[in-house]
């Protein structure tokens, strides 16, 4: 009896001292992130994040995307940090070295054409809209449609334009915008004297990004968002695990919560944020569903006279 006793009781002592090592892989370690996101947005993701694992102490190196790149270069074989998150497509591609794969449990509930290769997750789609003052777009007589609409005489002078590289990382939404702000003569000013500038009537049309109008036309009567005809100029960003990382479990758990329903949903109705997830949605009149949404592709740009764009286009 008491052989079999000690036998229990030493069984008793190897599974209390294996079950707190088992918990702290998802409750009680670290997670280290290179972050290129807004304050905002980063702000909510860890928060949000912490409500759900709050035993995960959570870090953060924050820059813009080309030092978080670097950083991550300059560890490579050695990583220190686990998650890069934010960047377009393009600077996850030319570092796809660095990159562990990992495929997120919601992946099947994402955009398919923004799921890019097994290391790469899109945590959001990035969309370049037309913000019109409809008063002053009457009076002027034009009926702005998309992006010819713009090359209306009668709108010289009257638009104005938010560089995108401001506030996304598409660097072919951005390379597109630009380049058309140029054939009709814009300059680019601040996010917020486009929006002001166009609401107050200075302005008739603004190119602005998608978040910003929709945060407008919820406080201004006078405004009306417009996708163009011609497709949206839109993208992703993007996600991805650090070969090495030294946190790799809470890492996928932090992937996989910055797709779930519950965190999208919270980023598209706080943020107005568009989601990769199908199943997220704005519900705000004058926002157009993504299913809806007619991304720009090579030929159009082409169409549009942007021969030397037309090789990337903005569709995948």
């Amino acid at each position: 009896m008491k052989k079999h006793l000690a036998t229990m009781l030493l069984l008793s002592v190897l599974l209390t001292a294996f079950v707190p090592a088992v918990v702290s892989a998802e409750s009680t370690s670290r997670l280290m992130l290179y972050s290129s996101l807004p304050a905002v947005q980063l702000d909510m993701m860890v928060d949000m994040f912490n409500d759900k694992y709050p035993g995960i102490k959570v870090d953060v190196f924050a820059a813009n995307a080309n030092d978080v790149f670097a950083r991550a270069q300059s560890e490579s074989g050695n990583a220190q940090g686990d998650v890069v998150l934010g960047g377009g497509l393009n600077a996850f591609t030319a570092s796809a070295n660095l990159f562990a794969e990992y495929a997120t449990k919601n992946a099947n509930q994402l955009h398919d054409q923004y799921v890019a290769g097994a290391a790469f997750t899109p945590i959001q789609l990035h969309v370049s809209a037309l913000i019109v003052n409809k008063d002053v777009a009457k009076s002027l007589g034009v009926n702005v449609v998309g992006w010819e609409s713009l090359k209306d005489a009668k709108l010289a002078g009257a638009v104005a334009y938010m560089d995108p590289a401001k506030s996304s990382p598409v660097s072919e939404q951005a390379a597109f915008v630009n380049s058309l702000a140029k054939s009709v003569n814009v300059a680019a000013s601040a996010p917020s004297f486009v929006l002001n500038a166009v609401t107050a009537g200075q302005y008739a049309v603004g190119i602005v990004n998608e978040e910003k109008a929709i945060e407008r036309k919820q406080s201004a009567k006078n405004v009306e968002i417009i996708y163009a005809t011609e497709g949206a100029a839109m993208g992703a960003s993007y996600a991805g695990i650090l070969n090495g990382a030294q946190n790799v479990e809470n890492a996928k758990l932090f992937l996989d919560f910055i797709t779930s329903k519950a965190y999208q949903q919270a980023a598209a109705d706080t943020l107005h944020q568009r989601s990769v997830r199908k199943d997220v949605d704005f519900n705000i009149k004058g926002v157009v569903a993504t299913r809806n949404l007619t991304a720009l592709t090579a030929e159009t740009t082409a169409r549009l006279g942007m021969v030397e764009l037309a090789s990337a286009g903005l569709s995948r």
